[in-house]
C-alpha cells in the first residue's frame, strides 16, 4: 500500500516472574518471553545499604529546603510526599542491612520475607553483629513513645513509629507552633512526639535538628554493622 503497517504491543504476566509481550504488525507477529528475577536471585550489597541512606539524605534535604525553609507555608502535599520518602528510605536501609547479614551469615531466611526481626532471632548471640541490628529496632505496635523522647533508643522508637504512621497510613508528623512577638519566623515547625496521638504536642526541639539527627543515627549505626561484615 506504500506505508509502513502501525506496530503494537501487547503485554501480558504470565506469573509473578514470568512475562510476555507480542511485538505485532498485520503482517508479523513476534513474540517475547522473559523472566523477571526474584529477590532470592539477588545478591544484596553494602553498596545497597548506603544507597539507601543517600537517598533519606536527599529527601530531608529536599524538605527542609522546601519553600525557603518555611514549612509550615510549604505545599502540603510536597511537604508531606517529602518527609515519607525520607522515613521510607531511612528504615529502608535498615531492612537491607537485615537481608545483607541473613546473605552473608547464611542464616537461610526466606529472602522474600526477610524482616530485621526474623534476622535477630537468628544470628548467634555471640555475633558482635546482633548488638548493632539490635540497636536499629524497636517494637512500636501497641506501645508508647518513650517518656524521654530525646534519647538514641527513644530516636530509633521514634523513627520507626513515624515510619508506619506516614508512610502506611499518611499521617502528618508536624506540630507548628505560632512565636509570641512576631518576627521574621512567627512559626517554628516540631514533629509530633507520637502521630497517633497528637494531644501529646510537638517536640521541645525543631524538626530540622531532630530528622538530621535521626539520619545521622541511622547512618552511624548502619556504617558500624557494614565494619562487621
Amino acid at each position: 500500500m506504500g506505508s509502513n503497517p502501525t506496530p503494537f504491543l501487547l503485554a501480558l504476566s504470565v506469573n509473578a516472574n514470568l512475562h510476555w509481550f507480542c511485538h505485532a504488525t498485520r503482517e508479523k507477529c513476534v513474540l517475547h518471553i522473559y523472566s523477571r528475577p526474584s529477590l532470592s536471585e539477588m545478591v544484596i550489597s553494602k553498596a545497597m545499604v548506603n544507597d539507601r541512606l543517600c537517598f533519606a539524605e536527599r529527601r530531608v534535604t529536599e524538605l527542609l529546603a522546601l519553600n525557603g525553609g518555611n514549612l509550615a507555608s510549604a505545599e502540603p502535599s510536597w511537604r508531606q510526599q517529602l518527609v515519607q520518602e525520607f522515613f521510607f528510605h531511612l528504615v529502608g536501609a535498615t531492612e537491607i542491612l537485615a537481608s545483607l547479614v541473613d546473605q552473608e551469615r547464611r542464616l537461610g531466611i526466606d529472602p522474600d520475607h526477610v524482616s530485621l526481626t526474623k534476622v535477630l532471632k537468628k544470628v548467634k548471640v555471640s555475633d558482635p553483629i546482633r548488638q548493632q541490628l539490635a540497636s536499629l529496632y524497636a517494637p512500636v505496635g501497641g506501645r508508647p513513645v518513650p517518656s524521654i523522647p530525646y534519647t538514641d533508643e527513644a530516636y530509633i522508637f521514634r523513627v520507626r513509629n513515624y515510619r508506619h504512621q506516614v508512610c502506611h497510613r499518611g499521617a502528618n508528623p508536624f506540630h507548628f507552633k505560632a512565636q509570641l512577638g512576631g518576627g521574621p519566623s512567627p512559626t517554628t515547625t516540631h514533629l509530633l512526639l507520637d502521630p497517633r496521638d497528637p494531644n501529646r504536642g510537638g517536640s521541645d526541639r525543631p524538626a530540622r535538628d531532630e530528622m538530621q539527627y535521626m539520619l545521622d543515627l541511622v547512618k552511624k549505626k548502619c556504617t558500624s554493622a557494614l565494619s562487621l561484615l
